[in-house]
Order: C-alpha cells, then sequence, then structure tokens
C-alpha cells in the first residue's frame, strides 16, 4: 500500500490505417511519497477516505479526463526514482488537462472537511503520448488491470514512424492470435528530447493478471519472430521493464 501510482488507460479500436491507429495525449505526474510516520494500515486507511473523496469529485465533472491508481508487482526503488507512488492525470490536450487540474484543486479547497491526504508530493513531469490500438470496449474500460513499462532508446538509424508502423501490425497479429492487452509511447517531456534519458517508454496495458499471463504465453509461442515484430527491433532497444497493477479512479 506504499505505492500509488495513477495514469489513463485509453482503448481504441483497429483500423488498417497504421498512423490513424494512434491517438494522441498529455500525462501529468506527481511523484509522491507516504508521510513519515505513517504506519501501512494508517497510510492505507487515509488514502480510502482521500480516494472515495477524489472520485466522487472527479466524476462530478463533465470533461475528458480520465485518472487510474497503481501499485508496483514487479519493480524496484530505481524503477520508481525513489517516490513511492506517482499521481498521472490524462487529457487529450494540455488545455483540457489545466481545466481539470484548476477544477479539482478549487473543489478540494473549498471542501473543508476533504479527508488528509497520506502523500507528500514535491516533483512532476509532463509526458506526450501517442495510443495505440487494444481490444477494450472504450465503453466499458477495464476497472482492474495491469501495466509494464519500458524505458527505451532509438537506434543510430531509427524510423520512429516506421517503429510504431510496425508495431501497430505486431499489436493486431498478437490480438487476432487471441491476446488482450493495449500498449502506449510516453514521451518525457510532453516529447522534448531526453538527453541521457530513455527517449521514450513503452507501456502494455492488459485486463488483469491472468490476461497479462496469457499474452505472454501468446507472445512467445504464436507472436514472437514475425516480420513486424523483428522490424520493430531495428528501430528501438529497451531496458529491463517494471510491472503495475491498478484499479480506475476517474473515467
Amino acid at each position: 500500500m506504499r505505492i500509488l501510482f495513477l495514469i489513463f488507460v485509453s482503448f481504441f479500436a483497429f483500423t488498417d490505417d497504421h498512423d490513424e491507429m494512434y491517438t494522441e495525449a498529455y500525462a501529468n505526474y506527481l511523484y509522491c511519497s507516504v508521510k513519515e510516520g505513517l504506519t501501512d494500515s494508517k497510510a492505507e486507511k487515509m488514502f480510502e477516505k482521500w480516494a472515495e473523496a477524489y472520485r466522487e469529485k472527479a466524476n462530478s465533472l463533465d470533461d475528458n479526463v480520465s485518472s487510474v491508481m497503481l501499485w508496483p508487482f514487479y519493480t524496484n526503488e530505481e524503477m520508481r526514482g525513489g517516490d513511492d507512488m506517482f499521481f498521472v492525470t490524462h487529457a487529450p490536450t494540455m488545455k483540457e488537462m489545466g481545466e481539470f487540474q484548476v477544477a479539482m484543486w478549487n473543489m478540494m479547497n473549498e471542501d473543508k472537511s476533504f479527508p488528509e491526504s497520506p502523500m507528500e508530493c514535491e516533483n512532476s513531469s509532463t509526458a506526450f503520448q501517442r495510443i495505440g490500438p487494444s481490444t477494450g470496449d472504450p465503453e466499458n474500460p477495464w476497472n482492474f488491470f495491469t501495466v509494464d513499462y519500458w524505458p527505451c532508446k532509438y537506434t543510430e538509424n531509427a524510423d520512429p514512424q516506421a517503429l510504431r508502423t510496425a508495431h501497430a501490425k505486431m499489436a493486431k497479429e498478437h490480438y487476432a492470435n487471441g491476446a488482450e492487452g493495449s500498449y502506449r509511447y510516453i514521451y518525457p517531456g510532453a516529447g522534448s528530447p531526453r538527453g541521457e534519458g530513455p527517449d521514450f517508454w513503452v507501456s502494455n496495458g492488459s485486463p488483469g493478471l491472468i490476461a497479462r499471463g496469457e499474452g505472454i504465453d501468446i507472445y512467445w509461442d504464436k507472436t514472437q519472430g514475425s516480420e513486424a515484430e523483428q522490424e520493430r527491433w531495428n528501430h528501438m532497444t529497451c531496458d529491463t521493464s517494471s510491472t503495475w497493477v491498478g484499479w480506475r479512479l476517474h473515467d
């Protein structure tokens, strides 16, 4: 219970035009740690009250913003950057992101009975995302899910568009083989150059731990080795991944 992570998960139908299979979004990340002196049980009780109140206010808004909370499943402190938790808000545009942030700030500060948060949050960042196709239903998004994140770099002669096209082809093959899931490309710094850090992250979502495991089995049994799957590695290299389990907070 000492790791929390909010992230938006979107679901998009297939088309045959791979460029059109990607939808753009923005993410704002707020990195937090559990306040010193709180036991796990105390922090959990405080968060449950805080999350319920947050969900009620967030869902009262008529917006295109969505957020969820995730806990680490396979990860370590290095992968988390030294923080206990992350809050992430996703929106189609930065204007809508700002409108949501202002609305939530006002509602939470005007409500004198709003529960105290067990977290302290000091740092934040922004990312631009290209969201690929998914087997999910946009009208019924996953309430429980897993997400795997890979930090990646472009190869010397990489073609980012060719990479995304190959990934879209591979995703269609993977889903046709029976896997359930979604994926996205995450570009930190709102898409600006990263310097010494990863150029981008690739995230893969699954509707639960069983679906994640089945998807891994299908990948190694059927999807791995296809022309599209192999083409991706002409354009990127990726380091060790981390895995998170999560629940939706705001639709």
